[in-house]
């Protein structure tokens, strides 16, 4: 499992609020993770399971995003 989705997980089993949510960003760790496998990638040196690793990010990623909009648009209508 990727860490992004670990912190995710933890994030979301927090049982956050939704400003909390919107506000949500990954850990300095994955970031520079992610950024040490999109240079890799980028040489065309990325491993198969560095490949895997950083597709599931990019999932993480797009799942985080989802839940960053539902709160938002779940927030404007609390606050018109």
């Amino acid at each position: 499992m990727v860490i992004a989705y670990d912190e995710i997980l933890d994030f979301v089993t927090s049982a956050p609020t939704l400003a909390q949510i919107v506000a949500f960003e990954h850990s300095p760790t994955t970031l520079e993770r992610v950024a040490y496998l999109v240079t890799e990638d980028m040489a065309g040196t990325l491993l198969p399971e560095e490949r895997d690793e950083l597709r599931e990010f990019y999932q993480a990623a797009e799942l985080i995003q989802q839940l960053k909009i539902r709160a938002q648009r779940r927030l404007s209508l609390n606050h018109p």
